[in-house]
């Protein structure tokens, strides 16, 4: 544990190093599940001044930073307040700061009707400040909260890198942000809120008055167990032990009832969660889930309070190829780390694990590639898992060696929406591009999805110094403080890799995409509007070129080439499933052949024209029995 803080301490200002100055970006060492989008407002109740409530959006403790990677900067924070609702008739007397940056110096609490307005109250923290704590700083003077809503927030100057508390759930108005004397901005959309909090009396609030902030997506084979995770959030003055629902699937309305193992404490915005389950329909599609609160404590609730999730029926299961892209290039002193990681991967998950490592870092890098997008990645080296989950490339979510295995294991148990097969083959006699064909078949009602291809190679090294890795391990760490992390450890000094440049062999390296220049994708869209259903096939082709730059190309082996296919939901911007191949082959084609018992009947291509004999690539054959099956003729 000693080992790894001091790691931690060590990375904290070069871990996410980029040319950029002045940008906003997480604290890679403060690692928090990635932000869901839309979800609730999750604001804490803590008691603060005699006499006031603590309102917010963020959680009371398990917070996250962002900074600009330098100290010395005026930061200025705020939150907006709304003065209708629960919050009608209030006062504000104070503000809750939380702390992350024990050394922040000239810190002031304010409130203004607009960012760029005068002060309407303010008043200085002196400190101590403690970590993780809030300092509760009383105003000059009450301010009462308009029917408009007031800006309350902060203003001080770091001492850290990383010193504004972020946490929970994003939600509109949640983080302003002005820093180093620029213009404020909304962050709303980017990170999690601030879990600063505002000190408010003389807000009153009906017995009851819950709102179903969320309901979630449950994924399983048609007519098996559903599970829907719901979020309430309740403005009551009584406590809630007890809610009663009407759940509506498929025209089909059951009811549940749920009781809280802790009450939902009286106060506004207090929220809680729970899991609804039951038997999903037949059919294999995508139904709505509609939550009406029907019941609190046993007494009719005659309010409106409904929330819409989904139930997606599969009608097979099917294997998942899990995605993890990684931000990196030879000029990062830390990427050994995410280089480690991947090799871990590629060699203990051959078959579910898809590697796609982009070298966007440094322009000197000879596998520098610029058309592929950054995908939310802030930093080198950093990864995103199924375009899901922003983590460590080696650590993961955790703080343990190789914890990426971990996080990669619980993404690819998820049921897939859409089973994909990708086969490559040359796009012309000069081996110039390839062409690669993907086979899509839909499990559920299709959504809005696109396809994504790219082009990767394996076993890429030089002789040339542009080819040598950065190691910052090496000076500091020896190969004996980095024992117990596989891989990684060989970086330090001693170690196989124990030098400040080092030659590697790089693996999963992006050659080639559907990306332009822009980081737009041009591979094929499909809307859910098309009429396609749960069984259907789609199946189209796109040429990936390969590079031509001359050091690049000179390291290329063309047999070590591999086509990747992903299928993005463009709604959420999850990859739903992927595939790879290398040329001439084809990945995940069941080359099922007729049982002896069986004729056929039937040959199809994938546009479902009938074909008198076999063609190249995926012939559909219906059986004597009415099923149809899949072959790959090469």
């Amino acid at each position: 544990m000693v080992k790894r803080l001091l790691s931690i301490v060590l990375m904290a200002t070069a871990l996410f190093a980029t040319a950029e100055a002045q940008t906003l970006r997480l604290n890679p060492d403060r690692r928090q599940p990635s932000p869901a989008r839309n979800a609730a407002m999750a604001p804490a109740r803590v008691a603060s001044l005699d006499g006031t409530t603590a309102w917010g959006y963020g959680p009371t403790s398990g917070w996250g930073g962002v900074g600009v990677g330098s100290t010395g900067i005026v930061f200025d924070v705020a939150i907006f307040v709304p003065g209708d609702g629960v919050l009608k008739g209030s006062t504000v007397h104070g503000v809750n700061i939380p702390v992350l940056d024990i050394g922040m110096k000239n810190v002031t609490a304010w409130v203004r009707s607009s960012l760029t307005g005068k002060n309407l109250a303010e008043a200085t923290a002196a400190g101590p400040f403690i970590q993780d704590k809030y300092s509760s700083v009383a105003l000059d003077n009450p301010v009462a909260l308009p029917e408009g809503g007031l800006y309350v927030g902060y203003t001080f100057t770091c001492s850290e890198t990383y010193p504004v508390a972020i946490g929970g759930e994003m939600i509109a108005h949640g983080l302003y942000l002005r820093f180093g004397g620029g213009e404020w901005g909304d962050y709303s959309n980017q990170f999690p809120p601030s879990p600063l909090q505002v000190l408010i009396s003389g807000f009153n609030l009906p017995d009851y008055d819950v709102e179903v902030a969320s309901v979630g997506t449950s994924v399983q084979l048609s007519g098996q167990e559903y599970t829907l995770p719901v979020t309430v959030v309740s403005n009551s003055g009584k406590a809630i032990s007890s809610l009663d629902l009407d759940v509506t699937i498929d025209n089909r309305t059951e009811s549940r009832h749920i009781d809280f193992a802790s009450p939902l404490a009286a106060g506004f915005n207090v929220q809680g969660s729970f899991q609804v389950k039951g038997t999903s329909p037949a059919k294999a599609a995508a139904f709505d889930a509609v939550m009406k609160v029907r019941k609190v404590n046993g007494e009719t609730y005659a309010a409106e309070a409904t929330g819409t999730g989904t139930v997606k029926n599969l009608s097979k299961a099917v294997a998942r190829r899990t995605v993890i892209e990684e931000f990196t290039g030879t000029g990062c002193g830390w990427c050994p780390r995410g280089w480690a990681g991947m090799e871990y991967m590629k060699a203990n998950y051959p078959e579910r694990f898809i590697g796609i490592a982009f070298h966007k870092y440094n322009s000197t890098d000879p596998m520098y590639y610029a058309n592929y997008p950054l995908l939310g990645l802030s930093g080198a080296p950093g990864c995103i898992v199924d375009r899901k989950e922003t983590v460590d490339p080696y650590y993961g979510t955790g703080q343990n060696a190789l914890g990426i295995a971990t996080d990669f294991a619980r993404l690819n148990a998820e049921m897939p929406e859409v089973e994909v097969t990708a086969i490559a083959r040359w796009a012309d006699d000069e081996e110039t591009a390839v062409q690669i064909e993907a086979e899509v078949e839909f499990l559920t009602s299709p959504g809005n999805y696109s396809l994504v291809y790219v082009l990767t190679a394996d076993s890429l090294r030089g002789t040339t110094t542009s080819w040598r890795q950065s190691n910052y391990y090496a000076s500091n760490y020896t190969k004996a403080q980095l024992a117990g992390s596989p891989l990684l450890e060989e970086f330090g000094k001693n170690g196989t890799y124990g030098n400040s440049q080092v030659y590697l062999t790089f693996n999963d390296v992006v050659v080639g995409s559907s990306y332009d220049t822009n980081g737009n994708n041009l591979g094929p869209q499909w809307q859910k509007t098309d009429g396609y259903a749960a069984g259907d096939l789609r199946s189209v082709s796109y040429n990936v070129s390969l590079p031509t730059k001359a050091t690049l190309k000179a390291a290329l082996r063309k047999d070590l080439l591999t086509s990747v296919v992903l299928v993005v939901d463009r709604e959420t911007g999850f990859v739903l499933n992927a595939a790879k191949a290398r040329i001439g082959t084809a990945n995940a084609v069941r080359d099922i052949l007729p049982a002896s018992t069986q004729s056929l009947s039937g040959r199809y291509n994938l546009s479902g024209q009938s074909i008198a004999a076999p063609q190249r690539g995926v012939n559909l054959l219906r059986m004597s029995d009415g099923t149809v099956r899949k072959v790959l003729v090469r």
